[in-house]
């Protein structure tokens, strides 16, 4: 297939790029970035006239763009996407409902509520890692690879710059104290969102007075889900991951100590001032560093942000894909694809998290036992590679001579 796709600095671009190459595809890359996901006609007129010009098989983008599936509904060219972010805010646009799309996203909550909303050509597919490409960073790093070097590590932004400790001193203090304990509701649940549950109609009738949301005429996004997600979900991941790593360092600093010295890492570009106990470095490369630290950790963590409710994040795929120990917070595609003890290990809360840590750090050949049998299982099926041919068999069974 002649395949046009639109170049962004997603994290999986170029893994997605190079599985459609190797599944026999000629592929053209959409440089030119819109000024608008959602409006920009000049941009529409641009694609569109791409698209007259050199007639491919379909218009790919990682995440969808509003502005490309117009574009593509003008030509009557497929516009296909495989979103790698849940919810995605642009999803909430009434060019979702274009029957030129095939959009494939990573969160089945997410394609049961956009299906229910009557989107046609929704499909719900877990995201993936190249294992090709990791193995060969490894291979290139071998030598300055040294295993165990690191105890434990986490890979990731802290949220300390979220919306809400940037709104909340102008919030009537009614507010303010509801959304606080919210917020700690969420931190006592394993696996789910209830946040945007706990917006009642008062509330966000009270928020549609005193903020500011602008949305295009196309959107159909309201307060509850705008809020939910770009306000109160990075606020509760950065109190969970603050919660966690502090909660996991001081354990490690007082009931190991005595036994071996062992260490929490945080890699980040974050403000780790608050993280006394925990030995903190700069943020890494995603294509180069990050793959060495997971292969050099004893354990990986993951900790999922709320706004994906079901799915599983790239995170999970990428320290599996390089041979990494993993412990993750619960979601229930976990389960689709794993089995907890044998493939990954599943924490609840930080007394869990903290009991596991200490087992698994001071049990080396069931811990490496467990990321060898994750990386063996998703080599075999579950490569970025897998997920594209999935894609290219959905379009082909509509359109057949493509």
């Amino acid at each position: 297939m002649k395949i046009l796709i639109y170049h962004w600095n997603s994290y999986n671009q170029k893994d997605v790029e190079e599985a459609f190459v190797k599944t026999g595809n000629y592929i053209t890359i959409l440089e030119r970035k819109t000024e608008n996901i959602e409006e920009d006609m000049a941009y529409v007129y641009t694609v569109t006239d791409m698209l007259e010009q050199q007639k491919p098989d379909m218009l790919f983008s990682v995440n969808f763009f509003p502005v490309l599936a117009q574009a593509c509904h003008e030509t009557g060219i497929p516009y296909v996407c495989w979103n790698c972010d849940s919810p995605l805010l642009a999803m909430y646009n009434n060019a979702v409902f274009y029957n030129t799309n095939f959009i494939f996203t990573f969160d089945r909550s997410n394609y049961e509520e956009f299906k229910n909303l009557g989107v046609n050509h929704i499909y719900h597919l877990p995201l993936a890692a190249n294992t090709e490409h990791f193995k060969n960073i490894l291979k290139c790093n071998n030598t300055d690879i040294v295993l165990s070097k690191y105890d434990i590590s986490f890979i990731g932004s802290m949220y300390e710059n979220n919306s809400f400790d940037r709104i909340a001193s102008s919030l009537p203090d009614y507010l303010c104290g509801y959304f606080d304990g919210a917020l700690y509701a969420q931190l006592q649940v394993s696996g789910g969102n209830i946040l945007e549950k706990l917006l009642t109609h008062d509330i966000c009738r009270q928020l549609e007075e005193i903020t500011d949301y602008r949305k295009s005429p196309d959107s159909f996004a309201d307060i509850r889900t705008l809020f939910s997600t770009t306000v109160l979900g990075f606020k509760a991941a950065s109190m969970q991951r603050e919660f966690y790593l502090n909660s996991l360092a001081a354990y490690l600093q007082k009931t190991l100590s005595n036994k071996h010295k062992c260490f929490l890492h945080l890699f980040t570009g974050s403000n780790t001032d608050l993280l006394p106990f925990i030995k903190c470095h700069g943020k890494v490369d995603y294509n180069t560093e990050m793959p060495v630290i997971f292969r050099q950790s004893k354990i990986n963590l993951n900790m999922t942000i709320p706004n994906i409710k079901t799915g599983i994040p790239l995170r999970v795929w990428d320290i599996l894909s390089c041979g990494g120990f993993l412990m993750t917070d619960f979601r229930i595609e976990l389960m689709d694809f794993f089995i907890p003890g044998e493939d990954i290990v599943v924490f609840e809360d930080a007394y869990e998290l903290e009991d596991k840590a200490g087992f698994y750090l001071s049990h080396d050949t069931i811990r490496n036992k467990i990321a060898q049998n994750a990386y063996n299982k998703i080599s075999k099926g579950h490569t970025c590679q897998n997920r594209i041919e999935n894609i290219l068999q959905t379009i082909q069974a509509y359109y057949p001579k493509r």
